[in-house]
């Protein structure tokens, strides 16, 4: 009798700790009609096709408790859905690079204060999010191809608080996932400015198993309905891979104007001989988005590339890069599309 009324007790008594858990499902649905034609195809390719292609939905979660002493954790999962082959994949060939096409885009676990924060698993790296982040601000597929960083991996990842505006991040990331590499193979730093909508960022990759070595720098500054960016990045390329270490310039602009907002980007990558460079030539990339309700937004947008990196086909199994266009052409890709966010 006395461990039931203890038990009763315990049953009705508050449970504080547990009633400061929060779950929060989230998603977002991405897709687009589009229209792409090139210049030249491979052998036995069309010139140009029309057909329906996700632009990176997702699903995800988060949970957070926060601690007694003022540290709060987290936990985050989100999973890729391609809407256009209906199942829970990346619709581009960057996941296929690490691990694999369907694993999920973030799972992380995250611990946060007044001493800053601590990100242990999959998650958006410091260098990208430096200096790739502020010129990637387009709603289709076509979105930040233009940058030789990679997006997301397995990563330790430890950010400052902030100091009257500055702001430094560390992280030791899994770039190569492969029988031998070593676990943490590349070092990432970033240090960021932001104060009164001016936002500067230096960065750095320092890899130890031949990934390349990168240095990037962006600004940005927000001034009424305008938005200024533009980065700049040098590949430090490993010896015998590309003839000469290519940079890459962007300039982007955008003008809000109440629900629209029309964006512009121009990107410039340095042309060597060598196949195996990333990125090389000029890109423009024009858009519009609408923003019907709160959660829907509609958008239409013009891509183009004079040597065939982002623009590719799809096959009946995949989206691999080499079943397609990537043939070092001038492409050109006309979108249509909406994203609903909930």
């Amino acid at each position: 009798m006395k461990k039931s009324l203890i038990a009763g007790a315990i049953c009705l008594s508050p449970l504080p700790a547990f009633a400061e858990l929060t779950v929060e499902p989230y998603g977002s649905l991405r897709a687009q009609a589009e229209y792409v034609t090139v210049d030249k195809a491979k052998s036995g390719q069309n010139n140009s096709y029309t057909d329906v292609r996700d632009a990176y939905s997702r699903f995800g979660v988060i949970a957070n408790y926060p601690l007694n002493n003022g540290t709060k954790l987290s936990a985050k999962i989100e999973i890729p859905f391609n809407i256009q082959q209906m199942k829970a994949e990346d619709p581009s060939y960057f996941e296929g690079f690490y691990k694999n096409n369907n694993s999920p885009r973030i799972y992380k676990l995250t611990a946060s204060g007044d001493w800053g924060s601590m990100d242990i698993g999959k998650q958006w790296l410091a260098y990208y999010n430096a200096v790739a982040y502020p010129v990637d601000y387009f709603s289709s597929f076509y979105s930040g191809f233009a940058t030789h960083a990679s997006f997301r991996r397995e990563a330790l990842t430890y950010t400052t608080p902030n100091f009257s505006g500055f702001t430094a991040t560390a992280s030791m990331v899994d770039m190569v996932d492969g029988k031998g590499e070593s676990y943490l193979d590349t070092n990432q730093a970033a240090l960021t400015y932001s104060m009164d909508g001016l936002s500067l960022a230096l960065a750095y990759q320092d890899s130890i198993d031949g990934v390349a070595n990168i240095l990037g720098a962006s600004a940005a500054y927000t001034t009424g309905p305008w938005r200024f960016a533009t980065k700049v990045e040098q590949l430090d390329s490993p010896a015998g891979t590309i003839q000469a270490d290519p940079m890459i310039y962007n300039m982007y602009m955008s003008y809000q104007l109440k629900n629209y907002t029309f964006k512009a980007l121009y990107s410039k990558g340095d042309v060597s001989d060598d196949a195996s460079a990333f990125f090389q030539g000029d890109s423009y990339h024009l858009g519009v988005d609408y923003q019907y309700t709160k959660n829907l937004k509609v958008f239409m947008e013009y891509f183009y590339e004079d040597h065939g990196y982002a623009i590719y086909t799809k096959n009946s199994e995949s989206f691999d890069v080499l079943a397609g266009y990537h043939a070092k052409t001038n492409g050109s890709a006309f979108a249509v599309g909406a994203r609903y966010d909930f």
